[in-house]
């Protein structure tokens, strides 16, 4: 029960964080995933970096801070650039979108910080099974956004 809790919540505030930031999905999602990148690249050689400076933690582990942080970064350093979105619709679809695909890139260092247990096995292990296919719906929506995203135009002088 604890695992649901804690997936809900943070679907809900990165939905939320989402949502009021009003911005188009299509960078934030590329950032989320450039993030994930980034974290499977550099966790490992981080981790004992920050731990030498004094940070020690158990619960969660130190590596999951540390994977979590540097997926989102990109994210969340975005929030307030960017278009946008002029319909509700579209504000709610995008968040709803950015909060999945977070989850999805989320998952691994997710289900390491916390002791998934029988009523949340079903949901992890859904996610686990279908997390490829949210990920590549998320990202050609997010590459979709981005192709109707309108450049402004420079004002020439006459």
């Amino acid at each position: 029960m604890t695992f649901i809790v804690a997936f809900l919540v943070i679907i809900s505030v990165l939905f939320v964080i989402a949502y009021i930031s009003n911005r188009r999905f299509g960078i934030r999602g590329l950032a989320l995933v450039s993030g994930a990148m980034i974290s499977s690249l550099w966790v490992s050689d981080l981790t004992p970096l920050i731990a030498q400076a004094g940070l020690v933690l158990v619960q969660p582990p130190l590596e999951t801070v540390v994977s979590v942080t540097l997926t989102l970064l990109p994210a969340m350093l975005l929030l307030s650039s960017g278009q946008q979105n002029k319909s509700t619709i579209r504000r709610i679809l995008g968040a709803l979108l950015f909060a999945l695909l977070a989850v999805s890139l989320l998952l691994t260092p997710i289900g390491a910080a916390l002791v998934v247990e029988n009523p949340g096995d079903q949901l992890y292990m859904f996610m686990v099974q279908y997390r490829d296919a949210i990920i590549t719906i998320c990202l050609i929506a997010a590459t979709i956004d981005l192709a109707f995203t309108k450049i402004p135009k420079i004002p020439t002088k006459h």
